[in-house]
């Protein structure tokens, strides 16, 4: 392997290890001057511009970026055509999509509808051949998995490995954990708690957080450290917006009850409370991270006491030393209930996690999940619910069919049509819908009216508006552009004849807008009734 030494384009970076001053870039070395092989720089590239130009042989990167392929003609250089849109080089061979339960739903509808688009820019049809990229896909919590392969990547024939086994206790990949003797050694312990006497479930939250903050801080000092941080997932931040609320006023004070009901001289204080949700920033989301791995034997630092988190650490937290969370309220799905469980009691053979769900009395579907949380838990994975993907359907298609479009002739035209929407594409988008009714009639024949009418109308209206200009991410300038960023302020006049185009998956779902009016008051002329 060569060393690279990686200059990343950033202005006004920090003072780190590896940054020039005089040339305003930062390097990625090794901070071992004498003995690591990679001391003058590392072989790895972090922006999309270095990404595109050096062509790494291994690119890491999320769902996202298929946004950005309507708006960056530079990406064709990963899949390997030149600036006139020839091929010049293979594509990608290999797709690998790790977390697969993720990509369900809306967000799993309009990545496969991407997805479309990204196995067209890498099957290589040179020499009379069609060779498609081989794509791998991993999860540990899936179901009908055929079916979502097929909306996804419109492949009929799947192989799962490994293949189910004629023992469930041996699945090649695991096995049930026993002691020398042969019995079976614990797992995680999940506890299930409704209290209709406490009334609100608040209550019950601070006197659950209450007494097990308490107990973890009555342990030796040896013994506390994977008990001390307690982790508490939310469905929703309104619920974790009340929490917070509650460690402000609530728990302390119950915290006093607490000691003059059990007669305890010291009780627990509470010094680092920690959010851990999609509302941080990217930089602090690694950050926060990083204080959950601070250990109660570290002198330098002190320990999180509590961890409100969302979502966000349903997959990439893999932090051993965590074994003790609660959840309020039954996540959506089991699948999410598994990943988020599955962040505690990761080191198993020294200590298994424990998870306490809280259910509130005043909800039924709280309710039915109490009433069967042994036979629930008992088969925990058989209870995984099916995905629903469908990027062909209407919603979908109205929402990101023109990026796909867009993205497509950026990709493969020439450089004249990678710089400007006019003229009128129409060679490259009859080669475009050409390639997709296949995919269409595979994934979902009865949506193929809809696909049809829809493309008709796309490829009319860019037709129509004779456009100049894409448009761009940088600045909110629409006028003779065909794209817009979709969600900003634009003039009436240009929303008409532009696309709302998407730069990322983060907001895929519809969204509805409250206007508060007085039309109500309006007297009809006909009747004189409101």
């Amino acid at each position: 392997m060569g060393v690279l030494e990686t200059k990343s384009r950033i202005k006004n970076a920090p003072k780190v290890i590896g940054y020039e001053e005089s040339g305003g870039t930062i390097v990625f070395k090794c901070s071992d001057k004498q003995n690591c092989e990679f001391k003058h720089g590392l072989p790895i590239y972090v922006t999309d511009e270095d990404i595109y130009e050096n062509r790494p042989s291994l690119v890491i990167g999320t769902v996202d970026k298929f946004a950005m392929l309507a708006w960056k003609p530079d990406a064709r250089a990963l899949f390997g055509f030149d600036e006139e849109g020839n091929r010049i080089t293979s594509p990608p061979g290999l797709i690998i999509q790790d977390e697969l339960h993720l990509i369900s739903g809306p967000l799993g509808s309009v990545v496969g509808l991407y997805e479309s688009v990204i196995e067209e820019l890498c099957t290589d049809r040179r020499e009379n051949k069609t060779i498609r990229p081989k794509i791998i896909s991993s999860t540990a919590t899936t179901r009908s998995y055929a079916e979502q392969i097929k909306a996804l990547y419109a492949r009929t024939k799947t192989q799962l490995f490994p293949p189910p086994g004629l023992d469930v206790s041996d699945s090649f990949f695991s096995r049930y954990a026993r002691d020398e003797n042969g019995k079976l050694k614990s797992g995680r312990k999940f506890i299930g708690i409704n209290a209709p006497g406490l009334g609100a479930s608040t209550n019950a939250e601070v006197r659950l957080y209450t007494a097990l903050l308490q107990s973890s801080y009555e342990f030796s000092a040896k013994e506390r450290d994977p008990w001390w941080t307690l982790l508490v997932f939310f469905n929703n931040l309104r619920m974790l917006g009340n929490t917070i609320s509650l460690f402000q006023a609530n728990i302390p004070a119950y915290f006093m009850t607490y000691k003059n009901r059990i007669r305890k001289e010291k009780i627990r204080q509470i010094y680092q409370l920690l959010e851990l949700t999609g509302r941080l920033r990217s930089d602090e989301v690694p950050a926060a991270i990083t204080k959950l791995e601070v250990k109660t034997t570290d002198s330098e630092k002190k320990a999180v006491d509590v961890c409100l988190a969302s979502n966000i650490i349903e997959v990439g937290v893999d932090i051993d030393r965590l074994s003790l969370m609660a959840v309020i309220g039954p996540p959506k799905t089991t699948s999410q209930y598994i990943q988020v469980t599955g962040r505690v009691g990761r080191r198993w053979w020294e200590r298994p996690g424990l998870i306490i769900t809280l259910y509130s009395p005043t909800k039924p579907r709280d309710r039915s999940h109490f009433e069967h949380f042994r036979s629930y838990h008992e088969k925990l994975y058989a209870q995984v619910e099916p995905t629903s993907v469908t990027p062909f359907s209407a919603p979908a298609l109205e929402r990101a069919l023109h990026a796909v479009m867009t993205a497509f002739v950026r990709q493969t035209g020439s450089s004249e049509q990678a710089k400007e929407p006019f003229p009128f594409p129409a060679d490259l988008l009859e080669i475009l819908r050409e390639r997709l009714l296949p995919r269409v009639e595979t994934v979902d024949a009865d949506e193929l009216q809809t696909f049809e009418k829809l493309f008709n109308r796309r490829a009319k209206e860019w037709q129509k508006w004779q456009r100049t200009k894409w448009g761009s991410v940088m600045d909110n300038d629409t006028a003779d552009a065909l794209l817009r960023t979709a969600g900003n302020w634009v003039n009436p006049e240009d929303e008409i004849v532009s696309w709302a185009t998407p730069t990322s998956m983060r907001s895929v779902d519809a969204q509805a807008e409250i206007k508060i009016t007085q039309l109500y008051n309006r007297i009809d002329d006909e009747t004189g009734d409101f």
